[in-house]
């Protein structure tokens, strides 16, 4: 099979194309890898919705000259400075002629005018939002995608299959397996969770169909491996099914969201429904949440949507009012107790201990915990709006089919438990002239308050300063709160963040920021309040339009338990990181580009031994401007002391897949991916990646064991666009 593989990617090694979609691939590429920098290398979490976002107004333009910020502020690409300017200087002299007019707004550089071209048009009249029925038929665009995602070395869960490699496989407890080709054995292992009850293939498929931004419509459909497919526990075939109908721009109604979708208000306090991009990054101005409101959910994650039905209704030039309704299945840990009701009628309660949140059924003890609890979701958001000022009121109630009753420890006793929680607060933000001020305050039904506010400022046109103050009480609870913190939630947590971003000229840019925090109550691994702080800085520098090279440190101090063997309570002590990156990009040629990274860190907990680790790799992308035919190769060295001390890189991957592995221990990574476009509208790609360790004969543990050294994958992917 390896080489098979490496026999395709040979065959279309040619010369590429240089876009997908027409977008700048390398665009797309360094917004994700500076949105997930703060997303700890989670190889599961989905960032689908960023591309949808770009390839949206790749295909459906954002017109300068009549837009919002709102809208500007979907691209996730400019700062609320440069969104600000823009808007001030067409009030101020009316509409833009031509896009080359941007080179005269502060802020809008020619590297920011080249990033975003692709996205944004100037029009002398708005667009019409109305089409007929034929006309959405005849210029509306269909796709249709199919992918299969493989491991090429078997894992422990599959030892029950075929072997095509030969390897000997055991148990979990570490004896040879008993005789597989006995369907009785084989049952009992499924039935005491030793073995996967599917196959190793992760499957997937989309249709969707979208004209302009008024009309979306379509379905998701996805089995990860080890899950059953039309057979056993999965007879519908697959694990997750998601589908949507959205619509936008229909008479008063801004947007009609019906089956799957998102909501995002305000900052992210009081409700927030999928990932938020906007946080600790070299991004340093980037530190604002802008909210889009409904959105339609095209993405797999099985747990960070909605379904059911919401509007956004204009009541007025300046007002309008949205209102949600959502009831879905979560999988959680449960438990059943039965007792009885007042009339003395036997009854079973539901009562679980936390949410299953990773999206696996391949077991049978997963599969118990799927669906296991129920979700009803009710809320509205009001907003008044101006051209540079709005203000929002959000509420929100979540009621869940059973009594959340955690597993309570010292650090967790103040989190929500119970059956319903509702949460309101209120948002604003406010654009004058060089000054975006923003911010949201929230309070949960038990009273627990939680606020953050900051400002961002052009103090002139080569420097821009940000700042933000976060308090987050320990009591809040916000289920559906995505905000600006260093935790993983929003509570229990003060701060204050501050950034700064100066561009003498076109070639030299410096960003960077400095956070200091303070978590008043205990935290998991933490016995005490505890501080900290995190400071970046990074020099950019870009010659010529085919080079760019910046320099990065990066250093975060923290508390966290001693992992010395002490007796009572675990003393704190400090953890310090520091990683060093060196990243240059150049271009060979019009079709040839190269990517050069060497990234060093620094890890320390208390007084246990300093523990390094290293990454250098080196990145070939070539893409001619006609062909048929792209091929990305990475080829990377590492060696890390510790798991501390991984790093983590992100990789480029087929359109709608994304991957930030981490790299630990001693080895070696490569990978190469090729993209071939045999006829109009039809892409295909292939993509085969290996990670060889030089200091492990056993890779991963449990059900995900692989012997031997090698970790590698295959993964195909067929686009259909009409």
């Amino acid at each position: 099979m390896r080489s098979v593989a490496l026999l395709v990617l040979l065959v279309l090694s040619g010369a590429l194309s240089a876009q997908v979609d027409g977008i700048p691939k390398d665009l797309i590429e360094q917004r994700i890898e500076a949105a997930v920098e703060q997303l700890g290398g989670d190889e599961s979490i989905d960032l689908t919705n960023l591309f949808e976002l770009l390839a949206d107004r790749y295909n459906d333009p954002i017109d300068l000259n009549h837009t919002t910020a709102e809208e500007l502020n979907t691209l996730l690409l400019l700062s609320d400075l440069q969104v600000s300017t823009l808007l001030s200087h067409i009030k101020r002299n009316g509409r833009l002629l031509s896009i080359y007019e941007l080179q005269s707004i502060n802020g809008w550089d020619v590297n920011t005018i080249a990033m975003v071209r692709p996205f944004i048009t100037v029009r002398e009249n708005p667009l019409g939002s109305n089409a007929s029925f034929k006309e959405i038929l005849s210029k509306g665009a269909h796709e249709i995608t199919l992918r299969s995602t493989m491991n090429i070395e078997e894992r422990r869960g599959f030892q029950h299959r075929t072997n095509p490699f030969g390897q000997e496989y055991f148990a979990p407890d570490g004896d040879a397996l008993p005789d597989l080709d006995n369907a009785n054995v084989v049952d009992s292992l499924k039935r005491n969770n030793r073995i996967y009850l599917g196959s190793p293939y992760r499957i997937y498929t989309r249709y969707r169909f979208r004209y302009r931004q008024n009309i979306s419509f379509g379905f998701t459909a996805e089995k990860d491996e080890g899950e059953e497919f039309f057979r056993g526990t999965q007879p519908n075939g697959f694990d997750f099914y998601s589908a949507h109908l959205f619509l936008r721009e229909i008479g008063r109604f801004k947007a009609i969201a019906v089956g799957d979708y998102s909501a995002q208000f305000g900052q992210g306090l009081t409700f927030w429904n999928g990932l938020a991009f906007a946080a600790k990054s070299s991004f340093s101005m980037n530190v604002k949440r802008n909210a889009i409101g409904l959105a339609p959910y095209t993405s797999v994650n099985e747990n960070l949507f909605m379904r059911g039905v919401a509007a956004t209704y204009a009541l007025g030039k300046r007002w309008e009012v949205t209102g949600f309704y959502s009831n879905k299945k979560l999988d959680g840990n449960v438990s059943s107790v039965t007792g009885t009701d007042s009339l003395g009628t036997a009854i079973e309660e539901v009562i679980f201990s936390s949410f299953q949140e990773d999206g696996f059924h391949r077991t049978v003890r997963e599969m118990e915990k799927k669906d296991a609890v129920d979700e009803r979701i009710i809320g509205g958001h009001l907003r008044y709006k101006r051209s540079t000022f709005s203000m929002g009121v959000t509420g929100a109630r979540v009621d869940f089919g059973g009594e959340l009753s955690r597993n309570l420890q010292a650090y967790n006793q103040f989190d929500f438990q119970g059956r319903n929680n509702t949460t309101i607060g209120t948002d604003w933000n406010l654009l004058y002239r060089n000054l975006t001020w923003f911010g949201e305050v929230a309070r949960s039904a038990n009273g627990g308050l939680a606020m953050n506010t900051g400002a961002v400022v052009a103090l002139d046109k080569r420097v821009s300063m940000s700042l933000l103050l976060r308090d987050y009480r320990r009591d809040f609870h916000g289920l559906y709160s995505v905000a600006f913190a260093e935790g993983t939630n929003p509570w229990n947590e003060r701060g204050i963040y501050t950034g700064i971003e100066i561009r003498p000229n076109r070639q030299w840019s410096f960003n960077g920021y400095f956070d200091q925090f303070r978590f008043p109550w205990l935290r998991f691994q933490t016995d005490a309040p505890s501080d900290g702080f995190d400071w970046l800085a990074q020099l950019n520098w870009k010659p010529s339009r085919g080079v760019e090279l910046y320099a990065r440190v990066r250093h975060q101090d923290r508390a966290r338990n001693t992992a010395d063997d002490v007796d009572g309570i675990d003393p704190l002590v400090r953890v310090e990181q520091t990683n060093y990156r060196v990243n240059a990009t150049y271009k060979v040629s019009n079709s040839v580009s190269l990517r050069t990274r060497v990234e060093t860190v620094d890890f320390q907990r208390g007084t246990a031994p300093l523990r390094h680790g290293v990454l250098i790799y080196q990145d070939l992308v070539h893409r001619p401007l006609s062909s048929p035919l792209e091929l990305s190769l990475r080829f990377a060295l590492f060696d890390t002391e510790s798991f501390d001390a991984r790093l983590f890189a992100y990789e480029s991957e087929l359109i709608g897949v994304f991957a930030i592995p981490p790299y630990y221990g001693r080895g070696i990574r490569w990978y190469a991916m090729a993209h071939l476009t045999p006829l109009r509208g039809v892409d295909l790609w292939v993509r085969y990646g290996a990670f060889i360790y030089q200091d492990q004969d056993v890779i991963s543990s449990g059900l995900q064991e692989i012997p031997g050294n090698t970790r590698s994958d295959l993964k195909l992917q067929l686009r259909w666009k009409f």
